[in-house]
């Protein structure tokens, strides 16, 4: 997880982490796999995901009456993101930012009767932009915390955590964290997975008489996927959006395992705190108007993200 003060990301490795090699000293950690063709970083880039989903929401006058008048009146969302951290948000091949967020961004302004403006920024500035009202949101992988909903609004609509991949076709025998008991489970180094996850799920298992987890530590997320790829190791362990990039990307090799999200947080969509946050009102209720009618699930299924579900989208959500 990453956890630099008041900016950080939701749990994990963000996209450009794809090539990271964790560099965290091991003693118990395996040496890199030797990459050929068929490499972790030489895959089919993701689908469109979501998009026409989206696309096709209509306007619910309800929501849309909740919309400010500013905003009603230009008639379109300036939003803004970092589109490096795939599935959530990436850009494809002509430049286009897309994701999940990008799905759900098009999704609640089409809920609102409004278009989007999205744009690129880096992460660290994002939150002061929203505080100088440059931009009216961002859907930027935000993990709801006190520090920043003492500064801004933000809407929940997903949770994130650490979740378990597996060969495609055996995703079915893992139904449950037990499940992993006496199972070699992979994990790069340095991770909150390899720091914090992996050792809870020893001691789990140590307390309920359950065979012991072998933990295979390798340096790099490429040798953790390799090593199920191998049969070396029967699952794997990593922040849930890349065990969905993987998913994504080689649909015929890896299967997130369904059911299991590690120590889930809240993500939220931000945005600046005025006009009595009445445009925290609407997102709320756009979100929960698509979670009502299945829209939501299918945008996350679309992602391989269904597991991430809420039920229902709050105004910054109490932490802790």
């Amino acid at each position: 997880m990453k956890t630099v003060p008041t900016i950080s990301r939701f749990a994990g490795i963000a996209a450009g982490a794809l090539l990271f090699s964790g560099l965290v000293a091991c003693s118990n950690t395996d040496e890199p796999a030797s990459t050929d063709g068929s490499s972790e970083n030489a895959e089919a880039a993701l689908g469109t995901g979501g998009r026409e989903i989206a696309e096709a929401v209509k306007e619910d006058p309800a929501v849309a009456a909740l919309v400010p008048e500013a905003i009603r009146g230009k008639g379109t969302l300036k939003l803004v993101t970092d589109p490096t951290y795939a599935p959530i948000d990436f850009t494809d091949d002509a430049g286009n930012i897309v994701g999940l967020e990008p799905d759900f961004a098009l999704a609640t302004a089409r809920r609102m009767g409004l278009e989007i403006d999205n744009s690129k920024a880096d992460f660290n500035g994002i939150i002061a932009g929203l505080e100088s009202n440059r931009y009216d949101a961002s859907w930027a992988a935000f993990s709801i915390t006190p520090d920043r909903t003492a500064v801004v609004d933000m809407v929940s609509f997903m949770n994130a955590g650490t979740a378990v991949m597996t060969q495609k076709g055996k995703e079915g025998e893992i139904k449950s964290e037990e499940d992993l008991c006496g199972l070699t489970i992979a994990v790069q180094t340095g991770t909150t997975q390899a720091l914090e996850v992996m050792p809870k799920f020893e001691q789990m298992c140590k307390d309920k008489g359950l065979a012991a987890i072998d933990p295979l530590v390798v340096p790099q997320q490429d040798s953790a996927n390799q090593s199920v790829t191998s049969g070396r190791a029967q699952a794997m362990i990593a922040d849930n959006s890349l065990v969905a990039y993987y998913s994504q990307i080689k649909p015929t090799v890896y299967a997130a395992v369904p059911g299991i999200l590690v120590e889930p947080a809240l993500i939220g969509v931000a945005m600046p705190r005025i006009d009595d946050s009445r445009l925290a009102e609407a997102y709320r209720a756009a979100i929960q108007s698509l979670i009502d009618d299945g829209t939501y699930q299918e945008i996350l299924e679309a992602w391989s993200l269904g597991d991430t579900a809420i039920e229902t989208a709050e105004i910054n959500p109490t932490i802790g």
